[in-house]
């Protein structure tokens, strides 16, 4: 077995780390160990661990638990039996998700399953280089970011989004609506995600945090990298439903041909964020930075 380090190059680091994610992805309810991972994949669990850390931001077991969370949540929306759709994630017993439910979904599994009623939204808005923005947030998360010309209209579209919800404005929100700016700035900025969609899309918005600042991928790359090279339209659809595509980068996913493609917050915004990314990229080049 040879072994793997840091001292690789970080397009083969990306590479190992993208396919452990297919692994885990492919049945995530699968009982997988570090040591099977190593062993799968030619490397030291010792290593695995400090590349996909590295890459990712988490550790394998906790993405394996994202990964389990996210297909709770489709089959709790979708109507299933709570006892059943926990079993379903590969859990025998529910004090999994009961002895930390409001981490792992943000509320009780009873009222997720019934769409939230009394959930919390926080938010807040301000401006930024793309026009006006609001952030808003559950108390695990950012949720929703979102880009328009005024405050009411971007408020509106988050009550649509979140009808049974009250919707707050905080202070909490106003934090994480600084660092989105800093985001956009090209700071490294820690964000916390709680994201809702279901495991293909789940799988794509992974796929796309991956690209990295100044640097594009195609659908279709996207699409193979998740194992999926025919859905390329459905890996289309998954970027249109990004609910925070700053955060997520699906302005950084383009056509075969170099188009840019379509874009929730507006083409000509996508067009901004990319030569902002690549001006930045090139400045850090020529620095030696």
């Amino acid at each position: 077995m040879q072994s793997e380090s840091l001292s690789l190059p970080r397009p083969k680091r990306l590479k190992l780390v993208n396919d452990v994610c297919d692994y885990i992805r492919r049945d995530p309810a699968a009982r997988i160990t570090l040591g099977d991972l190593g062993k799968r994949f030619g490397v030291s669990p010792y290593h695995l661990q400090r590349v996909f850390v590295e890459v990712m931001g988490i550790s394998p077991r906790k993405y394996v638990e994202e990964c389990r969370v996210g297909i709770l949540k489709l089959r709790l929306a979708n109507g299933e039996p709570i006892v059943s759709a926990i079993r379903g994630t590969g859990y025998s017993s529910q004090s999994w998700l009961y002895k930390d439910s409001r981490s792992k979904l943000g509320m009780t599994p009873a009222d997720y399953k019934a769409g939230g009623p009394g959930k919390t939204v926080m938010y807040a808005t301000g401006d930024s280089s793309l026009g006006r923005m609001l952030v808003a947030a559950t108390e695990n998360g950012i949720c929703s970011v979102n880009v328009g010309e005024n405050d009411e209209a971007l408020l509106e579209t988050l009550r649509r989004e979140y009808r049974k919800a009250r919707i707050i404005r905080s202070e909490q929100a106003e934090r994480l609506l600084e660092g989105v700016r800093a985001h956009l700035r090209g700071q490294r900025v820690k964000l916390p995600l709680d994201l809702r969609g279901s495991e293909f899309q789940l799988k794509v918005w992974a796929a796309i945090r991956q690209i990295p600042p100044g640097s594009t991928r195609t659908y279709s790359e996207i699409a193979e990298m998740i194992g999926e090279p025919t859905a390329v339209r459905a890996v289309a659809n998954a970027c249109g439903s990004n609910p925070v595509p700053l955060i997520v980068p699906c302005h950084r996913v383009i056509r075969k041909d170099g188009s840019l493609g379509g874009y929730g917050l507006g083409v000509d915004r996508k067009k901004e964020l990319l030569a902002s990314e690549h001006a930045r990229s090139h400045h850090a080049d020529t620095s030696g930075n």
